[in-house]
């Protein structure tokens, strides 16, 4: 049974009451400032529970270097857009008058594939936007990935060939006016993706790069495409990763060729050739959101830091504590004290002092209460509340023989339940009414409990007077008794 109760960690020790109300000291001011911290804390807790609910506290975002497979990215959507910049409405379109055809040509197995015209188009307030499919393949070679499919978008001069049967390419004449313009500019539009940091949600973007064509030269733009895999931690506690792969933007490199260059090299009448490929390497960008137990940790640092406040409110219940003890022990040994009526200022400084209605000198009040007060100080102290029982010992050892101190070993208050007395046997032939007065001074009852306690002190005022043949020639009680 020892060993079982020695393992109990849920042991409580006994706390000594201050008085009959409360075991532990308690202040008007330490309630205020207590409800008030509690009802910050919880203010700030339901503040951030709602930022974190709604996504609105920013994620820890940490960026790496990332060889991808490109598996998660989705090429189906409209990646590219081709167009004739038609900023004036006089401006000859030469995709739509059949001058410029928009072609796309991929490359499979390092071979290039056929020229298709991109007939797929949008329109726009600045011209027809041309969508080619985007087919781009990966493959790894010596455990290194490569771009294997790649694609071009060129720009030539109308060709039958590639119309259909019922299409003509534009008039010598047309063609003439159009490379007579000031400017023919043809744009590219590189759609992108990413995500906001703060709720995980997608963002779409836009680059433009602009080609400008001349019949004479030749314009080629490398462009390759650079991507970011998306790793989003946004489980409430434990939980799996979501990610996501978008496009986000384009390198560009630029060069310009005579048009007998692009001709030889891409057997076509080619005024300006885009170059579609990937690179090997892309950006992986962690987002970790704040998790349950960062939440908690959040809020119990500012509950920690807001309860320092409990630290000034400690001292002041200390010193309240102390002050009450005090007053309590000086009014034991002056019950008059409770008379002195002490009138202060608004700093708190003592202007008058009465006692029993009666004014007094005010620094003879404080050389009395100074002295009183470091007397009573003393008694705080455990050592000497331990030393006066031992002089109180002392004293009742000069009064009493040993013998008569051992019996009181032996003696206790009996258990009365039944009404029958037994005075008769134990106080032999006197009369009923002198042996009842006699024994009940010396026969203990439930009254000698708590006789001296501080609760006796307020209800019992008027006692029965002491036989004479038990007290002294000189009544104590009788001297020092306060009226």
């Amino acid at each position: 049974m020892n060993i079982l109760r020695n393992a109990d960690f849920f042991g409580v020790p006994f706390v000594q009451s201050i008085d009959q109300k409360q075991t532990t000291y308690k202040s008007v001011l330490g309630g205020i400032l207590t409800l008030t911290i509690f009802a910050a804390s919880l203010a700030y807790a339901i503040w951030v529970i709602y930022l974190w609910q709604t996504k609105q506290m920013n994620p820890k975002i940490s960026n790496s270097k990332y060889v991808s497979d490109y598996t998660l990215l989705d090429l189906n959507q409209d990646v590219l857009k081709v167009y004739y910049w038609k900023y004036d409405d006089n401006l000859i379109d030469p995709f739509q008058n059949n001058i410029l055809l928009p072609l796309v040509i991929y490359t499979k197995k390092n071979k290039l594939t056929t020229p298709q015209l991109i007939e797929n188009y949008t329109t726009s307030p600045y011209g027809n936007l041309y969508i080619p499919k985007t087919e781009l393949g990966f493959s790894y070679i010596d455990g290194d990935i490569y771009t294997s499919e790649e694609m071009y978008i060129q720009i030539v001069l109308c060709s039958e060939i590639y119309l259909k049967p019922n299409q003509t390419c534009a008039s010598t004449e047309l063609i003439q006016k159009f490379f007579s313009q000031s400017y023919n500019i043809i744009g590219i539009q590189i759609y992108t993706k990413t995500l906001d940091s703060r709720d995980g949600s997608e963002q779409s973007g836009l680059q433009e790069f602009y080609i400008q064509i001349e019949q004479k030269y030749c314009y080629t733009m490398n462009t390759f495409l650079e991507t970011n895999l998306y790793e989003l931690q946004d489980y409430f506690l434990f939980g799996k990763s979501n990610y996501k792969e978008y496009i986000t933007g384009a390198l560009v490199q630029t060069q310009t060729s005579t048009f007998e260059y692009c001709q030889k090299a891409f057997q076509s009448d080619a005024l300006s050739i885009i170059y579609i490929g990937m690179k090997g390497s892309q950006m992986k960008t962690i987002f970790e959101y704040p998790r349950a137990g960062d939440i908690l940790a959040n809020i119990g640092s500012i509950v920690s830091l807001l309860f320092m406040i409990k630290y000034i409110i400690i001292v002041l219940n200390q010193y309240s504590l102390n002050q009450k003890v005090l007053q309590e022990l000086i009014n034991f040994y002056y019950p008059e004290f409770k008379k002195i009526c002490i009138k202060k200022n608004w700093r708190n400084q003592i202007i008058k002092i009465n006692f029993n209605q009666v004014e007094v000198d005010t620094n003879e009040y404080k050389r009395f209460y100074q002295k009183v007060s470091r007397q009573m100080q003393q008694k705080l102290s455990f050592l000497n509340l331990l030393y006066e029982i031992s002089r109180l010992y002392l004293i009742i050892r000069s009064l009493k023989y040993r013998e008569e101190l051992l019996k009181s070993h032996e003696v206790g208050i009996k258990i009365n339940l039944t009404q029958a007395k037994e005075s008769d046997a134990l106080f032999g032939q006197k009369s009923s009414c002198s042996v009842k007065s006699y024994q009940d001074n010396f026969l203990l009852n439930e009254d000698d409990v708590d006789l001296l306690s501080l609760a006796r002190r307020k209800t019992e005022k008027n006692y029965e007077n002491i036989p004479e043949e038990i007290y002294n020639e000189i009544d104590f009680y009788n001297t020092n008794k306060i009226i």
